[in-house]
Formats: C-alpha cells, sequence, structure tokens
C-alpha cells in the first residue's frame, strides 16, 4: 500500500504540469472557435480534467487521460483540439530531445527530462483519444451529426458526468492499454523515443 501511494504521488508530480500546461494552450486554441466572448476557458477543476487522470494513475495505467474544457461543440472544435494535441506531442518531442543532451546540475532531479517526455506522451494519449465515438472527440463528434446518433448526442450533452464518468471508468480498465495503447500509443511513442536517442 505505501509503495503504492508513494507512485501515485511521483506520478502526481511528473504529470501534473505538463498535462496543466497542455490543458491551457489547447484551450488558448480553442478561443478562436468560441461563439461567446464570456466563456471561461481554463476551468481546471472541471469533472472532466482530474477524474479520468486520477482514474489512470490510482490504477497504474499507461495510458494517461485529462479532458481539456470543451469551449464550443462541434467537429471543427474537436478538430481543433486534436490539431492541438498533435503540435504538442511535436513539442515536447522536441524538448525531450533537448532535455536528452543537458542533464541537469549534480544533486538535481532530472524533472526537465521527465516534463518534456510526458508532454509528448500525455499529448499522444489524447491524440489517440480522439478516434473513439466520445463527445468532445472527433469520431464522436462526427457521428453525432446523423440522425440515428441524435438522441445519443443529446442524453450525452445534457450532463458532462454522463460521458465524463464512462471515461474514468475506461481509463481506470485495462482497455485503452489494450487496444489504444498497443496499437498506436506505444509503437509510435517508441518510435519517437528512438529518434530522440539517435538525435541527441
Amino acid at each position: 500500500m505505501e509503495v503504492w501511494f508513494e507512485h501515485v504521488i511521483r506520478q502526481l508530480i511528473l504529470y501534473s504540469f505538463p498535462v496543466l500546461v497542455s490543458l491551457a494552450l489547447i484551450a488558448l486554441l480553442s478561443l478562436p472557435n468560441t461563439k461567446t466572448a464570456d466563456e471561461r476557458p481554463f476551468r481546471l477543476f472541471w469533472a472532466g480534467i482530474w477524474l479520468p487522470l486520477f482514474a489512470s494513475l490510482l490504477f497504474g495505467r499507461a495510458v494517461i487521460v485529462a479532458l481539456p474544457f470543451p469551449i464550443q461543440d462541434g467537429l471543427k472544435a474537436a478538430a481543433v483540439r486534436l490539431l492541438g494535441h498533435g503540435l504538442l506531442a511535436v513539442l515536447g518531442f522536441s524538448l525531450f530531445i533537448w532535455a536528452l543532451a543537458h542533464p541537469p546540475a549534480a544533486g538535481l532531479p532530472p524533472l526537465h527530462f521527465w516534463w518534456a517526455k510526458v508532454l509528448m506522451y500525455y499529448n499522444l494519449c489524447m491524440v489517440a483519444m480522439h478516434i473513439l465515438p466520445m463527445p468532445t472527440m472527433v469520431l464522436g463528434e462526427w457521428i453525432m451529426r446523423y440522425p440515428f446518433f441524435a438522441r445519443y448526442h443529446q442524453v450525452f450533452r445534457s450532463n458532462a458526468l454522463t460521458y465524463i464518468v464512462p471515461i474514468a471508468i475506461l481509463a481506470a480498465t485495462p482497455l485503452l492499454d489494450t487496444v489504444l495503447g498497443g496499437v498506436l500509443i506505444y509503437p509510435v511513442y517508441e518510435i519517437l523515443a528512438s529518434w530522440a536517442e539517435m538525435k541527441r
């Protein structure tokens, strides 16, 4: 139990900063698409951010999920978020190469190395999440436009917890690790990590 608790605390330290930076930047990228000027994009205490993330960490899952607050619904807004996560994954990759070439001063923890790695990895996870038929994801927003899924869309939009809780449960199970992780995230991550090692 003590080892598990230490592991969770360590993971929170390593993941929190890159995740918060990512969510803030995704919110900034989303702002030009908003229809109203009074939206608050930086809802960092929104349940969609913390429930899936805590579920991932508490159950020791490799695929880390934290949803940015969706300032606007729809396919275009979801595509902007997808593009944003893709750009942040590339930024994390670039910072990871830089971190490999710049070790920390003696006696200091290599946080810059881990944060760069997590920035790349978390955003890679979120890119992969967009191929799931969930609200706020590209595939989900695309299928919601069709009449057959209209009622499904309306139910999910009426209460955000109706799709946040299933995503949190999904993040707590090995399903994401097995399907998205094994097929897409881990192979791409290994390729990027290998490239970074070669470019150091």
